[in-house]
């Protein structure tokens, strides 16, 4: 490993912006990987790519653009180079293989192949190396869904877990039988277990209304590709350590946190070409832990936890740091609600506020109160509720996405006044 990591430090000087970040030449930032101490190597973020694309970036001989969300000004759109893309679709492939797909078999796609997203194209050139056959669908296009479905019995399908649960609601009766539906999913998109391990609501509730017997989730970025895989022994990301170096550091002071607690992900890309050669890129993802221990599957090699928010999405409510999926996987659990969102803001005195939106064709003063209760009994506080009419936050979501690369569905919503929907 350290070695890898040398290597790709001399790549990286040759750009012209990891000198000037660094401030120390070559040599000395390879002595800190000798020493012990890379963590003293300043991290790289989105905002750098952003502001200084023309001293990171070579377009090379890239074969493909890649699109990363989350930015203003200039979009941060990587070009993937030809060999790099290979490292990718190999990476892919090793989530196919644990699932248990080979040639002969049938897939579902319904992740995105168009807008410069990463995944959906990624899955689509993984299988043809695996073998397996391909239906690409959106998931928008539903009677084209239960179709092939229908006719061509696949027996894999790849998505991402919130799309595919209201895939179900919308189709209602019409959706297909249990007996017709695939019976293994790759998730992707969207976190499918928790810090232990566990299925979040949403995972479970996908996978008993589509009857899947075993899911698997993969987690990556559009800046760096895949960075790991889960097992069938469902212990965490297994790292693609021969591709990519992987730490965890203490959000404010910058320093690796110790083995079993979070922090956030820190990646070395560790091959060569690459369009953007990353160097301790911090994503922004807030990982549960890191454990070197030997998996019960029987491998051995760095494993992550699951991600359970992201650094921008720290909330503060009545003084309390939280994310959104611990108070999201409170609602998701409650039967009663049938669609929730959280939304910030900033008050007239620039204070920001926190509140939870939440749909019930239920007794709405009961509903709240339920809720309430469970959120002070799970995570000690709860945000203001509102209770708001059914479809509304469906329509808040599809307006939210509308501004983006519409592969997500937002589950923490920035905006202005919120009486401007409520």
């Amino acid at each position: 490993m350290e070695n890898k990591i040398k290597k790709t430090l001399t790549h990286a000087y040759k750009r012209s912006y990891y000198p000037e970040h660094w401030k120390m030449d070559l040599e000395d930032a390879i002595n800190l990987v000798r020493q012990g101490q890379y963590y003293k190597l300043p991290v790289i973020r989105k905002s750098d790519i952003r502001d200084h694309w023309d001293e990171l970036i070579e377009y090379g001989d890239f074969t493909d653009i890649v699109s990363s969300s989350g930015t203003t000004g200039r979009p941060v759109d990587m070009p993937v180079h030809r060999l790099q893309e290979q490292v990718w679709i190999d990476s892919i492939s090793r989530v196919l293989t644990e699932l248990g797909a080979e040639s002969g078999d049938r897939m579902l796609q319904l992740l995105s192949n168009n807008d410069m997203f990463t995944l959906g194209p990624l899955v689509w050139q993984a299988s043809k190396k695996v073998g397996v056959g391909t239906f690409r669908c959106s998931p928008q296009r539903l009677s084209r869904v239960n179709s092939v479905i229908k006719y061509h019995k696949p027996n894999f399908v790849v998505g991402n877990p919130m799309v595919m649960l209201e895939m179900v609601e919308t189709l209602g009766d019409d959706f297909p039988a249990k007996e017709d539906l695939p019976d293994y999913a790759y998730f992707g998109a969207c976190s499918s277990f928790d810090a232990n391990n566990q299925p979040t609501p949403v995972a479970r509730k996908v996978m008993d209304l589509w009857g899947i017997k075993d899911a698997l989730n993969e987690y990556g970025c559009s800046e760096v590709g895949s960075i790991g895989h889960e097992c069938l022994s469902h212990t965490g990301f297994h790292i693609n350590s021969d591709f990519v170096h992987v730490e965890l550091i203490d959000t404010e002071t910058g320093l690796p946190v110790p083995e079993g607690q979070p922090g956030e992900v820190v990646v070395t890309t560790l091959t060569q070409p690459r369009g953007f050669i990353a160097v301790r890129y911090a994503t922004g993802d807030i990982a549960a832990w890191l454990d070197s221990k030997p998996c019960s599957c029987g491998r051995h090699g760095l494993r992550m936890g699951a991600i359970i928010g992201r650094v921008d999405h720290q909330l503060k409510i009545k003084g309390q740091t939280l994310f959104p999926d611990l108070v999201l996987g409170v609602t998701d659990k409650a039967p009663e609600v049938t669609d929730a969102v959280l939304v910030r803001y900033q008050d007239h005195l620039k204070a920001e506020q926190v509140e939870l939106w939440l749909e019930s064709t239920q007794d709405h003063q009961a509903v709240l109160d339920k809720v309430e209760a469970e959120l002070i009994s799970h995570v000690a506080v709860c945000p203001h509720i509102r209770m708001l009419g059914q479809g509304a936050i469906k329509g808040i979501k599809e307006q939210h996405m509308a501004k983006s690369n519409g592969v997500k569905i937002p589950r923490l919503i920035d905006i202005e006044d919120p009486n401007e929907y409520v």
